[in-house]
C-alpha cells in the first residue's frame, strides 16, 4: 500500500480532479506476455486494485496488483518511466496501449515484435485483419496522436521473414519528440537496420542485443556504418558481405558464431540432424537382423551337424531304417 499526500501533488487544492483520474487508471486495463517452460502466458489485470480517500485531509492510499509489478518494473531495463498524464490524455486505447510500449522500449530505442504477437498485446486478434486495415486502424492513427500529444512517438516497419509471403513482423523505432535525446535508441536502429540489409532475419536483433549488453553500441553502429558504405560503393562483393560481416562480428565484437547461423540454416541443419538420425537408426535396426540372423543360423548348423552324428552312429540303425534315440 502506498500512501500520498494530494497536497504534495496538486497545488491548486482541489483534488477532485487528480482522484477522477486515478479512478480512470484503474479502471484501464494492461497486459503483457511471458515466457516460461516453452509455454506463451498472457496476462491483463488493472494497475491500481484499490484507491482509498480519507476525506478531509487530502490523504489517499493505493494498492496496486502483484500482476502488475511487471509493468511497473520493467526489469530487462531497470524502470519503465510512463508520463501518466499523457497516457490518460490519449484518446484512443490503440494510441495508449502504443505510448505503454514506446515508455518500456524507450531505453532500447527499438521494438520487434511478429504481427500475431502485436496482435494479442493489442487485443484486435479478429479485427482489422487485413493489412492495409491494421496499418489505417491501429499504426498511423496512434504514431498520430503520439507525435502530436506524447514525449515519445515511433517509426514503423513491416517485414516477411523465413519465407512468409505475408508481412509476419512488425518493427518500432522509438523516436523522442520533446527534444529529448536518446542516444542509445539511435545506435541501437542505426545498427539493426544496416545488419538487417545484409541478413534480411532476426539475427539483426540477436546482434543488436548482444552487443548492447556488452554496452558497445556506439562503437558498432559507427563502425558498421562505414562499412555499409564499402558495401554500396562495391569494394564488398555481394557474394562476400554476409561472410565479411559475420568476420567482423566474430573478430571485432566476439559474437557467439550460434547468434551467426540464420533460422533457414538451423533449419536444414536439425532437418540434416534428423535424416543421419533415422539413417543410423536404419543401419543399426539392419545391423541387429543381421546379427539375430545369423544366430539362428549358427544354431540350425549346430542342429544340423547333430542330427548328421546321430544318423552316421549304428546303434541307431535297425536293419535298413533308422531309429532315433528315444522312439
Amino acid at each position: 500500500m502506498i500512501e500520498l499526500d494530494l497536497k504534495d501533488i496538486v497545488k491548486s487544492g482541489n483534488y477532485t480532479p487528480m482522484i477522477d483520474s486515478i479512478k480512470d487508471l484503474q479502471k484501464k486495463p494492461i497486459s503483457y506476455n511471458y515466457n516460461r517452460e516453452n509455454s506463451t502466458y498472457e496476462v491483463t489485470t488493472s494497475l491500481i486494485a484499490t484507491l482509498v480517500h480519507k476525506r478531509g485531509t487530502g490523504k489517499i492510499f493505493i494498492t496496486t496488483t502483484e500482476a502488475s509489478l511487471p509493468v511497473i518494473s520493467y526489469i530487462g531495463a531497470g524502470f519503465t518511466s510512463l508520463n501518466k498524464v499523457i497516457a490518460l490524455s490519449l484518446p484512443s486505447y490503440y494510441a495508449k496501449r502504443m505510448y505503454e510500449l514506446c515508455c518500456r522500449w524507450k531505453d532500447k530505442g527499438f521494438y520487434r515484435t511478429t504481427i500475431k504477437e502485436f496482435r494479442k498485446m493489442m487485443m484486435i486478434e479478429d479485427k482489422f485483419l487485413k493489412h492495409s486495415d491494421l496499418e489505417k486502424h491501429v499504426l498511423k492513427i496512434s504514431e498520430k496522436m503520439l507525435t502530436d500529444q506524447a514525449d515519445l512517438s515511433y517509426m514503423y516497419t513491416f517485414r516477411k521473414e523465413n519465407g512468409s509471403r505475408a508481412f509476419n513482423w512488425l518493427e518500432l523505432n522509438i523516436i523522442a519528440t520533446s527534444g529529448e535525446k536518446i542516444d542509445k535508441g539511435v545506435w541501437y536502429s542505426s545498427l539493426y537496420n544496416i545488419l538487417y540489409s545484409v541478413y534480411f532475419d532476426s539475427r539483426a536483433m540477436l546482434i543488436c542485443d548482444h552487443i548492447a549488453t556488452m554496452q558497445d553500441l556506439k562503437r558498432a553502429a559507427e563502425r558498421f556504418k562505414r562499412l555499409y558504405k564499402d558495401i554500396n560503393t562495391g569494394t564488398i562483393k555481394p557474394h562476400g558481405i554476409v561472410a565479411y560481416v559475420n568476420r567482423v562480428l566474430t573478430d571485432e565484437y566476439e559474437i557467439p558464431a550460434a547468434l551467426l547461423v540464420s533460422s533457414e540454416e538451423k533449419r536444414k541443419k536439425k532437418k540434416a540432424e534428423a535424416r543421419m538420425a533415422a539413417i543410423k537408426a536404419n543401419r543399426e535396426e539392419a545391423a541387429r537382423k543381421k546379427a539375430e540372423e545369423k544366430r539362428v543360423n549358427e544354431q540350425m548348423d549346430d542342429v544340423f551337424e547333430e542330427l548328421k552324428r546321430k544318423i552316421k552312429d549304428p546303434k541307431n540303425w535297425d536293419g535298413d531304417e533308422y531309429r532315433p534315440e528315444g522312439v
